[in-house]
């Protein structure tokens, strides 16, 4: 470990690990060997850390959850700063202050009982504010990124620049920040929130999707939802079998209409013997990382995906 960032770390009294396994602090439990686990506390000690990390032109990788990153086996980073203690939240009228790394879920299902509408779809996302901003990431009508107002970020320079919702650029699943245009750590996020017409139908709402959610898609573990953002069904023979047999199946009951998908192209493309076991059986869209195999698989996984769709964009993102 650097003996200054050591000094530094000790002296700031910010927590961090050394020579850390990344398979015991990922989403998934994949990744190499960390040099330095860095989790600071609340934004004042994250822009304090990343603002020396800055001048001392250190490299690191800022992450919250990772439940939306596959870390290889090969990925040994030097030093990562993890946001899950940035989770402080405050609220002034009807903007609401979060730090980076507030949980989605449990924003969402607190400003729900507070009676606010534009939130009921994202108590079940795993994710904190600020992944969800740079991943424009939401569920059934709903995203932070529609409730933004504005968000700080520290830039490589070591000013703060507050960012407006438009100068994000947000594209399906995407932002400037994830397509690397803008560069920085983002501190904190401001949502500019709207009470509900009717509370009661906003938490029927909530439930219905969780519901939705347990029915079609898999838990969290393991996983890192939907593995590819944009998916176009390419128009061939294969496509079309696949589906219509899977539509015939599940109305005469023989299984559910996204099983029998699953089995269909995982069949007709030749990957039924080594993908069946890794491919969700709800979503032919999400990968399982179900044992040591997974990793090597998962290439294999990519191959097929952009075989049945045309251009299939990765939602996720890889750490090699």
């Amino acid at each position: 470990m650097n003996k200054t960032l050591k000094s530094f770390l000790d002296k700031s009294h910010i927590e961090y690990e050394t020579d850390v396994a990344l398979s015991q602090k990922t989403w998934i439990k994949t990744g190499g060997t960390c040099g330095c686990w860095i989790t600071p506390h609340g934004v004042t000690q994250l822009t304090e850390l990343c603002r020396w990390l800055y001048q001392e032109k250190l490299e690191f990788e800022a992450v919250g959850q990772t439940s939306n990153i596959f870390f290889h086996s090969t990925c040994n980073p030097a030093i990562v700063v993890c946001t899950t203690r940035v989770n402080d939240y405050s609220q002034e009228g009807d903007i609401v202050t979060c730090g980076c790394g507030t949980n989605v879920m449990r924003l969402s299902k607190d400003l729900l009982e507070l009676g606010y509408a534009g939130v009921c779809g994202l108590t079940s996302l795993p994710g904190t504010v600020a992944s969800a901003v740079v991943g424009n990431a939401g569920c059934f009508k709903c995203s932070i990124t529609a409730l933004l107002q504005s968000l700080d970020c520290l830039l490589p320079d070591g000013t703060i620049k507050t960012y407006s919702r438009e100068e994000l650029r947000l594209s399906q699943r995407s932002s400037a920040f994830k397509r690397g245009e803008l560069k920085g750590v983002i501190l904190s996020v401001r949502l500019q929130l709207e009470k509900a017409a009717n509370v009661e139908e906003e938490k029927r709402k909530a439930e219905r999707s969780s519901q939705w959610r347990k029915r079609n898609q898999e838990g969290p573990a393991k996983n890192l939802g939907s593995t590819f953002a944009v998916l176009k069904m390419r128009k061939n023979l294969r496509n079309i079998t696949a589906f219509s047999t899977a539509h015939i199946g599940s109305k005469l009951g023989i299984g559910t209409y996204r099983h029998l998908l699953k089995q269909n192209l995982l069949f007709l493309y030749g990957y039924h013997s080594r993908l069946n076991t890794y491919v969700s059986d709800k979503n032919v869209n999400t990968f399982v990382w179900r044992d040591e195999q997974a990793e090597r698989m998962f290439p294999i996984y990519k191959e097929m995906m952009n075989k049945i769709y045309n251009h299939a964009k990765l939602e996720i993102e890889e750490r090699i």
